[in-house]
């Protein structure tokens, strides 16, 4: 529902600018992201309109942005690698994201021909002329193509001009057969398919274009749901089976799912806890309902509660010995509290974060910085994870504790300057937090090279050429800055 509903608030905001001026589209499309941060399309706008005017930082953490929101998008992954190719130079970088796009689309010719040319300019003439002549074979017509294969000099013909032919009379083309649209049900049942045989991407592509063409199919909603859990992206699953219900409100089937998902992959206990309230009022002998609230009652200490609705299973199920188990443990007392060390658990959320396993790390962490209130490391941590899940203004709230904790670690607090300039726009305190890092480490290339793209983002060149020089005087070879001192002198 969030992503419909910021798609929808996106299309109306975009309908009023018209003939705006850059700066005021540049302030609404960032008003909209504070409401919904990780709105991929509007990350790839913002950073189309700061390459317009010059912006060449903000554009890239935009791109990079739209990137990892929705990695898929070939459109957000084709104007990542231009970038990189166009105005940083980075041609391994835009290769390798062209490659990963024929993966997927080995027909596509504007990816080889951009193959094409990022690997003539970086000198790579051999596999420019394979990626041109794949090009030109998928698509004669493609100019481009040809031309740059006729400029390598690999033989192919100019097109030739033909002399004038007598006109014949028109003759209308035969239209295609008519295709009639799979049927809702046969989409599921190759997406049921493909999740049997291990294949989740897949079948998430398909369920996804089943909603988009049936959205009232409330089943592909739910089956989505599961999917992302398994995938472990709890946010999305939520999405999906709360559009499930909203299609289907009755359907107790998605009312578990999602009351599941809620208090045991979220721990979002109250959340979770009306919906089961919701399906027991319905039905008060459903015992995957008794057993849910059970679940929550001991999550949450209530173990009364929970000896109540295991009593209630045991009425339904006498021969139940799950719940007659749980029943006896409740009656036993309790044993004293074993806290995990605080290095345990940063080693199993980094285990998590390094699988990509996001929102458990972040569980993990929320554990950490719970038992362990000081712990600096925790906090940072937790902040860089919030910030790879989108959540920015939890990510800043972690990184400035974790400064607080720690106010020497240098580390620390590039993270929350970084923070500050790309994302928040306090530009002036991520310059003073810099400087302060450069007053305690005078040599830190990083830093030197920060304070340099900051000062030239905000047009502060003299400051910039300051940095950049004195980043040079200690890496005389680092060719990045090299070129961002350069392209300064040329302004």
């Amino acid at each position: 529902m969030i992503v419909i509903e910021g798609r929808a608030t996106y299309e109306r905001i975009l309908s009023t600018l018209g003939d705006a001026e850059q700066e005021e589209v540049i302030r609404q499309i960032q008003n909209f992201l504070k409401v919904y941060p990780e709105f991929a399309q509007a990350h790839n706008d913002l950073a189309v309109i700061y390459y317009r005017i010059g912006n060449t930082l903000m554009a890239l953490a935009h791109h990079e942005k739209a990137h990892k929101l929705d990695p898929l998008n070939i459109t957000f992954r084709k104007n990542l690698a231009d970038f990189y190719a166009v105005e940083l130079d980075w041609a391994d970088e835009a290769i390798h994201i062209y490659l990963d796009i024929l993966k997927d689309n080995p027909f596509d010719v504007e990816s080889l021909t951009a193959l094409g040319t990022i690997s003539e300019r970086a000198g790579r003439r051999e596999q420019a002329n394979q990626y041109f002549a794949r090009a030109h074979q998928l698509d004669p017509l493609a100019k481009s193509a040809r031309e740059a294969l006729q400029l390598i000099g690999d033989g192919t013909p100019p097109v030739r001009q033909l002399p004038p032919t007598q006109e014949v009379p028109y003759a209308p083309l035969t239209p295609p057969p008519y295709q009639p649209p799979v049927s809702p049900e046969k989409l599921h049942a190759q997406a049921i398919q493909a999740a049997t045989e291990g294949q989740g991407q897949v079948a998430i592509e398909l369920l996804e274009e089943l909603v988009r063409q049936y959205p009232q199919y409330a089943v592909a909603y739910n089956d989505l749901g599961v999917l992302y859990q398994q995938a472990g992206n709890l946010q999305l699953a939520r999405q999906h089976h709360e559009q499930a219900i909203a299609v289907a409100p009755a359907d107790a089937r998605f009312l578990k799912n999602l009351a599941e998902l809620l208090a045991v992959g979220c721990k979002c206990y109250e959340d979770a806890l009306r919906v089961y309230l919701k399906l027991l009022a319905a039905d008060p002998r459903d015992v995957e309902t008794l057993q849910g609230l059970a679940y929550i009652c001991i999550e949450t200490g209530k173990l009364d509660d929970a000896k109540t609705f295991l009593e209630n299973i045991l009425a339904v199920q006498p021969w139940n010995n799950d719940a007659r188990q749980s029943l006896e443990s409740l009656s036993e007392p309790p044993p004293s509290p074993q806290y995990r060390s605080a290095a345990d658990l940063h080693a199993d959320a980094s285990r998590h974060a390094a699988e990509n396993r996001l929102e458990e790390a972040k569980l993990l962490l929320q554990e950490l910085v719970q038992l362990y209130p000081d712990s600096a490391l925790g906090h940072n941590d937790l902040g860089v994870i919030r910030y790879r899940l989108g959540d920015v203004e939890g990510a800043r709230r972690d990184y400035e504790r974790a400064v607080e904790l720690e106010p020497l670690n240098m580390n620390f607090k590039k993270n929350l300057a970084d923070l500050y300039f790309t994302e928040l726009g306090k530009v002036d305190e991520a310059i003073r937090m810099y400087l302060d890092i450069f007053r305690e480490q005078p040599g830190d290339i990083e830093t030197l090279q920060s304070l340099g793209l900051i000062c030239s983002s905000v047009n502060r060149p003299d400051e910039a050429r300051s940095f950049f020089s004195r980043a040079l005087e200690l890496e005389p070879w680092n060719r990045e800055i090299q070129e961002a001192l350069q392209q300064l002198c040329n302004a």
